[in-house]
């Protein structure tokens, strides 16, 4: 991220802005979605690349190709490539435009940009920690056989993370781009991944909590991660839960209810403490979230969701299943 005098707070000024302009999304008012955009990025002076998609998208709405335009171009220049956006079909009417011609003839001054603007010798330096991290999980006998060389693996990963992120700062897109697609995590978060409460593992919380108050993160991501590592519902990142059961049979007595979107229980209490910690990222609440999930399941033009929303449960049976639904809860759609 480009040096600044005093970086604003991201969770203050540019999320919750966000959050308004994906509720828009929600309710097919796109008009106020793109004027809730534009505040957002007027507000920091680098914003995300998926709120530049979610923008791009709602500018095609509209029918405004130059609003459009200006956002793509922003997309290069965070890395996202030109056959990326190409496969993507809600910009099919952009390439029928002469525009687009031009935008495709741009784009290689565009990309060397944002080659010379990225680390990318940092970026492969810390794939290479992915690498490392499942060299030996993928060998012959696995974690079984490789136990205690995994484990120096990860205490070494841990190390030389931090290092970099002393040096650096944390390694968010302003730094080291999005790698072609709109990815949702690095591949080296697997090494936060890793460090969970109950294996005693290093606290990356006021780390990730620090990067997105800086805007070198997403405070998605991070409620994935801080929940990942604390092994419970903390952040609530998976909106929705899900039971995949092969043996059941549609006269179960649970069928409908194994078939259904379903919701982890937590008291009303657990929803307000769940909520808090979600405010203090410059998230919106739970419920909202859910909005924007159930949205995208039905109109996957926008990203409002991610990999981690909805929690896949796989069960042998349904007697498994059975113990599961004690804990969760159909959802009202």
């Amino acid at each position: 991220m480009p040096e600044q005098a005093e970086v604003p707070d991201y969770t203050e000024v540019y999320h919750p802005v966000i959050n308004v302009a994906e509720l828009e999304i929600v309710e097919g008012n796109y008009e106020e979605a793109l004027a809730a955009y534009q505040q957002a990025f007027a507000a920091v002076p680098v914003p995300f690349a998926r709120d530049y998609y979610n923008a791009a998208v709602s500018a095609v709405k509209l029918g405004d190709e130059k609003q459009a335009f200006d956002y793509l171009e922003q997309l290069v220049l965070k890395g996202v490539s030109l056959p990326y956006l190409e496969r993507q079909q809600v910009f099919d009417t952009l390439q029928t435009s002469r525009q687009w011609k031009k935008f495709k003839k741009q784009y290689p001054k565009r990309r060397e940009r944002y080659e010379e603007a990225a680390n990318l010798i940092l970026r492969d330096d810390l794939d290479e920690l992915y690498a490392r991290d499942q060299y030996f999980r993928q060998a012959e006998g696995g974690l079984r056989v490789h136990g205690d060389t995994i484990r120096q693996i990860e205490a070494d990963n841990v190390t030389n993370l931090l290092n970099w992120i002393n040096d650096y700062g944390y390694p968010g897109e302003a730094l080291i781009g999005v790698a072609d697609t709109l990815e949702e995590l690095p591949r080296f978060s697997i090494v936060i991944e890793r460090q969970t409460t109950a294996r005693n593992g290093y606290d990356f919380k006021g780390i990730l909590s620090k990067a997105v108050k800086e805007g070198r993160m997403a405070p998605q991501p991070v409620a994935y991660l801080l929940d990942q590592q604390a092994g419970k519902i903390m952040y609530g990142s998976r909106a929705f839960a899900k039971i995949r059961c092969r043996r059941c049979k549609d006269n179960d007595k649970n069928y409908e209810k194994i078939q259904s979107l379903l919701l982890e229980s937590m008291s009303d209490e657990e929803l307000a403490q769940i909520n808090k910690r979600r405010e203090e990222l410059g998230l919106e609440p739970l419920q909202d979230y859910r909005k924007k999930v159930l949205h995208n399941a039905e109109d996957a033009q926008f990203k409002l969701n991610y990999d981690w929303s909805v929690k896949n449960y796989v069960v042998p049976s349904s007697e498994a299943a059975d113990v599961l639904l004690e804990r969760l809860t159909v959802a009202e759609e």
